[in-house]
């Protein structure tokens, strides 16, 4: 089953929609006579794939300012648990309060409830849906006056985490996670979400090395990546067998009609020698461009006794 992980845009997104979802109780009221403004307590992670989350068991608390004195509560709503009411009760203007949240995981959101008169909002403890939640805050405010009361929304993460350690054939290979650079090789990388992640390792003059790799709750998955150099093909054919040299090195024969000889051979240009085993036939020399990740091909072969190797 795959581990499902927010980024934080989707986050953001996702905490728009769903405050356009809310119900008209539990939005900031037209003409309130109270403002308030919020901001968790405790910073988030920065993660390497770029979310950001908090550490279980959540950011502790919220700090509530108003600009007046009033009465403050918060509806904590976790997706798929029951609102939880935190009363603070009577609040200074232009005070910080912090507003103690209960421990929570994955996506949360927090409505804090500010009046100009005491509001009772414990009927909304328990419900399962925003809706009912409204509801209870629409009852304990039918009484009040136009204005009396206003509502903010506040949304975060709490994420789960593991670890990557990755090591390279070559040290200081680049290391990226999800496209984005996460270090040198070798190099341990804390604080990744929980889930599916791609590594990616590379180094100038050598191929890149890609994997998907499964990060586990309080984990450590080591990555090892052995980069090799980039290459192109070179294939040789011939009708008569024939010894092939590259860059002077013997690399192979060619046996006669058939299969090509196919090798590896680094990009650039490079001299290429077709020997035909029959001495009667002439060597053939030829500079060849080689082109990383295609093939060069070389075609060899005998005609009105003449032995010739083109490139087509």
């Amino acid at each position: 089953m795959k581990t499902a992980r927010w980024s934080w845009a989707m986050v953001a997104a996702l905490s728009g929609a769903l405050v356009a979802c809310v119900p008209a109780p539990l939005r900031a009221q037209a003409g309130a006579q109270v403002q308030v403004g919020v901001r968790l307590s405790a910073p988030a992670v920065t993660t390497v794939t770029g979310e950001t989350l908090y550490r279980p068991p959540g950011p502790g608390a919220l700090l509530v300012t108003t600009d007046r004195a009033a009465y403050v509560s918060s509806l904590v709503l976790t997706a798929g648990q029951p609102v939880q009411v935190v009363t603070v009760g009577a609040v200074g203007a232009a005070t910080e309060v912090p507003v103690r949240l209960p421990p929570t995981g994955g996506f949360t959101q927090v409505f804090t409830v500010a009046s100009v008169v005491p509001l009772d909002v414990t009927g909304a403890q328990g419900a399962r849906t925003l809706d009912d939640a409204g509801r209870a805050v629409q009852a304990a405010a039918a009484s009040l006056p136009a204005g009396a009361y206003t509502v903010t929304t506040t949304a975060f993460t709490v994420g789960r985490f593991g670890t990557l350690r990755v090591v390279a054939s070559v040290p200081g290979a680049e290391v990226r996670v999800d496209g984005r650079l996460a270090g040198y090789a070798p190099v341990t990388i804390p604080d990744v979400p929980v889930g599916s992640v791609t590594v990616s390792v590379s180094a100038p003059g050598l191929a890149d090395r890609s994997q998907r790799v499964t990060v586990t709750e309080n984990g450590v998955v080591e990555v090892r990546a052995v980069l090799a150099p980039i290459t192109g093909t070179l294939s040789v054919s011939s009708d008569v067998p024939a010894q092939v040299l590259v860059g002077g090195s013997a690399v192979g024969q060619v046996a006669g009609v058939g299969q090509p000889l196919r090798v590896k051979v680094r990009p650039g240009t490079v001299g290429v020698n077709v020997l035909p085993i029959n001495p009667a036939l002439e060597p053939q020399n030829l500079l060849v461009r080689i082109t990383a990740s295609q093939v060069t091909s070389i075609r060899c072969g005998t005609e009105a006794g003449a032995y010739t190797c083109k490139t087509p």
